[in-house]
């Protein structure tokens, strides 16, 4: 599957593709760290935020470890 990850940057739009969840969110993350707005990740037609994102692909330990 190929992640595609957009924002609004301050010269227009940003775009982006990864191959694994985690590099998606990780330049989601680096996106909206240099200042892009309405960042988004695009997984199979689906937009997800990315908090959202990494709710419903980033697998998580439960302990918090």
């Amino acid at each position: 599957m190929i992640f595609v990850v957009t924002g609004e940057g301050e010269r227009g739009p940003i775009s982006t593709t990864c191959k694994t969840p985690i590099t998606a969110l990780q330049q989601a993350r680096r996106l909206a760290d240099d200042g892009a707005r309405n960042v988004m990740i695009d997984a199979d037609g689906q937009e997800y935020a990315p908090a959202d994102f990494q709710r419903h692909f980033i697998q998580t330990d439960p302990t918090g470890t």
